[in-house]
């Protein structure tokens, strides 16, 4: 087969592997189409005394707040920490070895709402304490009182029925129990959630309550089509398991605590930013906003209101509706299909041809049989993706650096000749569609709502770069192959690029994945992270800094530099800048939690402005650097 038809088998698979993932894609889409419902929350007890500070009951409070745009309101399970710090109507007291009994006196104090459902529940809560009949509903516990610090002790009454005065939807927080007591918390939910409209849960505290068995609260769940509140980033113990087990009726659910506000300084603005961030990007609907730290300026109920209304209109403004969100999976029958499966399988086989024919392992013959083998290999490699979850990882981790590499090629292969805008532009077709591939097998419910993660970002980013010198030194791509620079003694100028392209490969690597918060890094400078949220608010989806400011303009420079014949011993540097930009490309299809139509504008971002910013680039080197070199070069002399 000629290289024509070779060519022509290759596009042609990949317009196969396209309609194959645009079919897989179908159900991704309509769901992220249907799914633009977002729910405003905010905490009981931090509403609490921004009334009482304003003359309002916190009823009052809570109906302005819904006004605004708040959807429902957090309401945590008292701890005997609460307790003993004024919180609630439970009190605890320590009972001292003289007065013939020893442990702690749990108690419910006079006047309280409620105060049936209230001892009721103190006693159903903190079973195996014994009743005294000194006083009625008093629970004597053979416990020192720090060890109730932490421990659940009865639901904030006040919170609950405050809500269900006003029909807001409850996000309801059990607390942590001692071992023993971990099956009165999962019967304590079921009381709640049937007596008010507790809509979604999620444990609080360090330590989910029953870990490491959480299948009683997971059942609980289930059983009552509760679902369960999805932390980003949370470490508590015990909620990863809890999470699998309630899948897929899950509502991921983002907040910034306290500790991280004051630790990061982050503005009320910045906050807003992320919340809406988070949503746009991470697919997430339910949205904690806090109010700041205790003693920090002189926040009010007033300024609270405005911030609630700033994040719904900026919510809004986003294509979002406020309300109440529905578990996205919960009801569906989702799992990996067939056709996807083969189109994945493909894009491998063939990015595994293509490198091999670049580097000389197989020929530039290509005949019929060698396509209908590829055909059949890629059914086989499709049918043990099905079958094997092992297989299907190594399918999708190998396949994404083997697309970015042989995109980063295409564009940069100029013994072939053609214009550089048909080059890139068939490279980035490629890119899409080996992305699109990924995306169409890997998203289910287990991906998408990250349960599970996909095991080919880090290898995307490095591997890429080391395929690429490996076909530039076997192809004499670089001036001298890989035997003669180690037969020669170094030069210093290529050790110390060697060492700073070490160096930027392992802080690729290391930052991959630490700005996903939405706020700088340790690793991230502080102008980095504004210029991130600037280009969100100007391009709505900010294109991705290694194709913006590395892959597109390293591009163009090495063009222009190709074209002139200049720095041939240290283009490599731009050739791995390329491979590394087009890595970031297929990773962002492997956000399988991201919408598709923001994946795609930010590609789109990305394309324009880096370009942009590489014509720029090309114009400062030719116009000012190149110049400025050639004079300084007889003064060196």
């Amino acid at each position: 087969m000629s290289r024509r038809l070779s060519l022509c088998f290759f596009w042609g698979g990949l317009l196969a592997v396209a309609m194959a993932a645009a079919w897989g894609l179908l159900p991704r889409w309509r769901l992220e189409r249907a799914d633009r419902t977002v729910a405003v929350l905010v905490d009981f007890r931090e509403v609490l005394p921004l009334a009482r500070a304003s003359g309002l009951t916190a009823e009052e409070a809570l109906s302005r707040l819904k006004e605004r745009g708040v959807c429902g309101v957090m309401v945590s399970e008292l701890t005997g920490d609460d307790a003993s710090h004024g919180l609630g109507w439970a009190s605890l007291e320590a009972v001292r070895p003289e007065a013939g009994e020893q442990g702690t006196l749990v108690s419910i104090l006079p006047g309280a709402p409620d105060a049936g459902l209230l001892s009721e529940w103190l006693s159903l809560r903190l079973a195996g304490g014994e009743k005294r009949t000194s006083e009625a509903g008093a629970l004597l516990l053979p416990l020192p009182t720090n060890m109730l610090k932490t421990v659940g002790i009865v639901p904030d009454i006040e919170g609950l029925t405050t809500a269900k005065k006003l029909n807001l939807p409850i996000f309801y927080r059990p607390a942590p129990s001692l071992g023993w007591m971990a099956p009165t918390a999962t019967e304590m939910l079921r009381r709640v959630a049937a007596a008010y409209p507790v809509s979604v849960f999620a444990p609080s505290g360090e330590i989910v309550s029953g870990y490491p068995d959480v299948s009683a609260l997971a059942a609980a769940s289930k059983e009552l089509a509760l679902p369960v509140a999805q932390v980003e980033f949370s470490r508590q113990l015990g909620a990863p398991a809890l999470n699998h087990r309630a899948a897929p009726l899950l509502l991921p659910l983002h907040s910034v605590t306290n500790e991280e506000m004051m630790a990061r300084n982050i503005t009320r603005q910045a906050l807003r930013e992320r919340l809406i961030r988070a949503a746009v990007e991470r697919s997430v609907r339910l949205l904690l906003l806090r109010t700041p730290p205790q003693n920090m300026g002189d926040f009010s109920l007033r300024r609270y209101e405005d911030e609630v209304s700033a994040l719904a209109e900026g919510l809004r403004n986003q294509g979002f509706a406020t309300g109440w969100p529905r578990a996205a999976f919960h009801g569906g029958t989702w799992t990996f299909a067939l056709l996807p499966a083969w189109g994945l399988a493909m894009v491998l086989l063939l990015m595994l041809w293509r490198y091999a024919a670049r580097i000389g392992v197989w020929g530039e013959a290509f005949s019929s049989v060698h396509a209908l083998a590829l055909l059949a290999g890629s059914a086989v490699v499709a049918f043990a993706m099905l079958k094997a979850p092992a297989a299907a990882r190594l399918v999708g981790a190998l396949a994404a650096p083997l697309v970015a590499t042989e995109a980063s090629l295409m564009a940069m292969d100029y013994k072939r000749g053609g214009s550089l805008l048909r080059r890139l532009g068939g490279a980035v077709l490629t890119a899409l569609a080996g992305g699109l591939a990924i995306a169409a097998f890997f998203s289910v419910p287990a991906y998408m709502l990250r349960l599970q993660t996909f095991s080919g970002v880090k290898l995307t980013l490095m591997l890429p770069p080391l395929l690429v010198l490996l076909h530039d030194l076997k192809n004499r791509v670089h001036p001298e192959s890989l035997e003669e620079i180690l037969s020669r003694p170094p030069l210093w100028g290529e050790l110390m690029l060697g060492g700073v392209l070490l160096a930027g490969l392992a802080l690729v690597a290391v930052r991959s994945g630490n700005v996903s918060l939405g706020l700088a890094s340790p690793l991230t400078p502080g102008f980095e992270a504004q210029l991130r949220a600037a280009l969100e608010r100007w391009l709505v989806a900010r294109p991705r800094n290694k194709e913006v400011f590395l892959g597109y303009p390293c591009l163009l420079l090495l063009g222009f530099l190709v074209k002139n014949g200049d720095w041939a011993r240290y283009r490599e540097v731009l050739r791995i800048g390329v491979s590394l930009g087009f890595s970031s490309v297929v990773n962002s299809f492997c956000h399988f939690h991201t919408h598709l139509s923001l994946i795609l504008l930010r590609e789109f971002n990305g394309l324009w402005a880096g370009l942009l910013l590489g014509a720029v680039l090309v114009t400062a080197v030719r116009w000012v650097l190149l110049p400025l070199l050639r004079k300084l070069r007889p003064l060196a002399a």
